[in-house]
């Protein structure tokens, strides 16, 4: 075997090796049990928030992610759980955000409608 062949063999190992190495990284994404944990917390915010009401396809969209992840997790796809974790709590979020929107609009709606009914009664008022 002659020096050159050697350092040819030593190379090849080094890069599997390196190869195996960093597909090994690749996979050790801890399980996101954190972020399941906070989609589902926010989930539950947009649910009282009213969100089955005024956001159902951006809630029913945010449960079907969040299921998804957890699916992921069971066959120990992490990076894959992640994301799908990390878009559930957006997407709760942004059904949290139309629902209170929606509420607050609602509140404004009753409030202008309320001065108006003041405004014609102190208008139609007899003079004494």
């Amino acid at each position: 075997m002659s020096l050159t062949s050697k350092g040819w063999r030593m190379r090849g190992l080094f890069l599997i090796t390196g190869a195996l190495a960093l597909a090994a990284c690749a996979n050790e994404v801890p399980p996101p049990n954190t972020q399941v944990t906070l989609s589902d917390s926010i989930i539950r915010d947009a649910e009282s928030a009213g969100a089955v009401q005024y956001a159902p396809v951006e809630l029913n969209t945010a449960r079907e992610k969040l299921e998804a992840a957890r699916r992921e997790m069971q066959d120990e796809n992490n990076e894959k759980a992640l994301r799908l974790a990390e878009e559930a709590e957006l997407d709760a979020r942004v059904a949290q955000l139309r629902s209170r929107t929606k509420t607050t609009r609602d509140a404004a709606a009753a409030i202008q409608a309320s001065i108006d009914t003041m405004r014609r009664e102190i208008t139609t008022r007899p003079t004494s």
